[in-house]
């Protein structure tokens, strides 16, 4: 049995009374629930309370149970009137107690239902948003895959086709010399300064070298000895000749003389006379040519000496001369890289070339062209060439010359001769610009961009759209009907291309829709096999019908 406890604060002290669960009675107070004051607390005793239920909700209190608590009395109260009756078992503070705590469970289990029902219908808010995104994502794959199901096409476009090849370079002047003394010695006068315009012949700087100056007139020296030589071997001959002449008469004098005598003795005296005009008559002749010959001998030497010697003094006449440097061709001065007092030739520090001189009246753009556009370049094509450093200038050029090795393959011998040892091939082509712009410098970056193929006229499709047949012929898939798929497998030649656009003759024109870009997948080469004029279509599901 369970007993109701009643705490009543009085003057400093707790009187307490309880149902117990045997029969004993609980200590009574001094003033129990209902004794008058001053009536002794042994006059009444509390009968126990019946037991109360272990379980279940709380027991409401009947209507006017507070006032009969607090001694009240209430028509609805049986026994309100009675000071003893039951209401005055019942605390009043405790039943107040029990009334908020089941206040308290009820509006618990009240919001705890709300929670559930605001999760409950949260999940299902998710679980709607939820079906929405899934419904989207279901509705845009079904687009997508019915997109994908549809062949990609293009058109078949009628205009001018222009074929290029592009290539970046550098300028050049059309001709270029470098000014160099041919001659060691120090930088005399520069008379020319960069910028100028020269002609041809023209001095541009000098240079003084004292050596060459002794060496014109040790030769003019050599000269007027050999010369001396050939008038004494000139003599020497003369006189050789004279010698022979004179020993000559001579002999023809005694000989005419012993004739004379030999007469007179012939008379006188008969033989003697004879012997003696033989003996007289005689000459050495031989030595005398021997004379001649070793004096016109000697002559000729002297001539040859004295050739030599105007060879020496011309030669050094020449070289002293190139102490003066002209221009080789009229052009502009590009670089000057001396200055007068400075050293040139053998012993110079400066620049190899004191004065470089350009004919810029023409200039060329030097590119290098790969090994798969090479064959698209031929002499007299025509060309744009635009500059880095003039981006608003365009000018008109021609290819002038084409490399027939591959630039860099060199004479080495094997593979590097040609290029053959890996990495890019290229040949150089050279391009003219017959009327540069005068802001033009030699060195600069330049582009070409060379017309190869030009067709008027041409009837153009994407190069994808173009197919093979498997027996060396190409077709194109004409759309005749978009809502249906149908199309027609047209036969094409293919005349040109440039890797992005095709030019082809055959069953096609203008405004033809065809497909492009592989769209039909597999489908298209299937449908090749449909023959020339085969008709093909699409159905729903995607599937290719050739007919």
């Amino acid at each position: 049995m369970m007993a109701l406890r009643r705490n009543r604060r009085g003057d400093g002290a707790d009187e307490r009374a309880s149902w117990s669960d045997g029969g004993a009675a609980a200590p009574v107070s001094a003033h129990p629930i209902g004794a008058a004051v001053g009536e002794d607390a042994s006059a009444r005793i509390v009968p126990a309370a019946p037991a109360m239920p272990a379980a279940g909700p709380a027991p409401q209190a009947a209507p006017g149970a507070t006032a009969a608590l607090a001694g009240i009395p209430h028509a609805n109260v049986p026994g309100s009137t009675d000071p003893l009756g039951p209401a005055d078992l019942v605390d009043a503070e405790a039943l107040a107690d029990m009334r908020a705590f089941n206040d308290l469970k009820a509006k618990r289990k009240k919001q705890r239902k709300r929670k559930i029902i605001i999760g409950v219908a949260s999940t299902v808010a998710v679980l709607a948003v939820a079906g929405g995104a899934f419904a989207w994502y279901t509705a845009d794959q079904a687009a997508k895959a019915l997109q994908n199901m549809a062949p990609q096409t293009g058109f078949v476009e009628q205009g001018t086709f222009v074929e290029t090849v592009s290539a970046s370079g550098n300028l050049q002047p059309v001709a270029s010399v470098s000014a160099t003394p041919e001659v060691d010695g120090i930088v005399g006068e520069v008379l020319v300064a960069e910028g100028d315009a020269v002609e041809e012949g023209q001095t541009l700087f000098t240079v003084v070298n004292d050596d060459l100056d002794k060496a014109v007139n040790q030769a003019a020296q050599g000269i007027e000895e050999a010369r001396n030589g050939v008038a004494q071997a000139q003599n020497a001959v003369n006189d050789a000749y004279h010698a022979k002449s004179a020993g000559q008469q001579a002999a023809a004098n005694a000989q005419a003389q012993a004739q004379a005598a030999a007469a007179a003795a012939k008379e006188a005296g008969g033989a003697a006379a004879e012997s003696f005009a033989g003996e007289q008559a005689s000459f050495d002749e031989s030595s005398a040519d021997s004379a001649i010959r070793s004096a016109e001998l000697a002559l000729s030497n002297a001539n040859l000496a004295l050739q030599n010697a105007q060879s020496a003094y011309d030669e050094a006449v020449a070289r002293a001369a190139k102490r003066t440097v002209t221009a080789s061709i009229a052009g502009s001065v590009v670089a000057v890289n001396i200055e007068p007092g400075k050293a040139l030739g053998a012993t110079a520090s400066a620049a190899t070339s004191p004065v470089q001189i350009a004919d810029l009246s023409q200039m060329t753009v030097s590119i290098n062209v790969n090994e798969i556009d090479i064959l698209k370049i031929s002499a007299d094509q025509t060309a744009e060439v635009t500059f880095t450093a003039a981006p608003d200038l365009t000018l008109p050029a021609t290819v002038v010359s084409i490399a027939t090795t591959s630039a860099g393959s060199g004479d080495a011998s094997g593979g590097a001769l040609y290029g053959g040892m890996g990495g890019a091939v290229t040949y150089a082509v050279k391009l003219l610009i017959a009327e540069p712009d005068p802001r033009l410098k030699p060195g600069m970056t330049a582009k070409a961009t060379i017309t190869t193929t030009t067709i008027d006229n041409a009837l153009m499709v994407p190069i994808s759209a173009v197919q093979s047949d498997g027996a060396g012929g190409s077709f194109v898939m004409v759309l005749t009907d978009p809502e249906t798929q149908e199309m027609d497998v047209r036969t094409v030649e293919v005349v040109a291309s440039d890797g992005l656009t095709s030019v082809v003759k055959g069953q096609v024109k203008a405004g033809d829709e065809v497909v492009v870009g592989g769209g039909m997948g597999g489908a298209a080469d299937g449908m090749g096999m449909a023959g020339d004029g085969g008709m093909a279509a699409v159905d729903a599901g995607g599937s290719v019908m050739v007919g």
